[in-house]
């Protein structure tokens, strides 16, 4: 059985704000066009996020454990500009586009 898509966001722990920006483009559009890349996505942010805590376990200063959460910030926002460019919507409302890169932007903001 397939794991559904929004289980599959529910269970990668995202950040509370990304989770929503993800849970609404869905809603808006549920085709194949977006939910592969969402899922992809997905997949990636897990390995990720489990590398992230594998190394932090293994730090043993708090240099390391930020240059690790430093690394883990960079490689989320990298797989966050990948997944907008997956999606490349090639509407020809680009309002639509720019709005929905700045929600996600502006979601994972520091």
């Amino acid at each position: 059985m397939t794991v559904g898509i929004y289980q599959q966001i529910y269970d990668a722990n995202l950040d509370r704000e990304f989770e929503t920006i993800l849970i609404k483009l869905l809603r808006y559009n549920l085709s194949p066009c977006v939910e592969v890349p969402v899922r992809h996505f997905l997949q990636e942010y897990i390995i990720i996020r489990d590398d992230f805590w594998s190394q932090f376990k293994k730090c043993n200063s708090f240099d390391m454990a930020f240059d690790r959460y430093y690394q883990f910030a960079k490689n989320k926002c990298a797989l966050t500009d990948s997944l907008l460019d997956d999606l490349n919507f090639l509407l020809s409302y680009d309002p639509l586009r720019n709005d929905l890169s700045m929600m996600m932007k502006d979601g994972l903001t520091f």
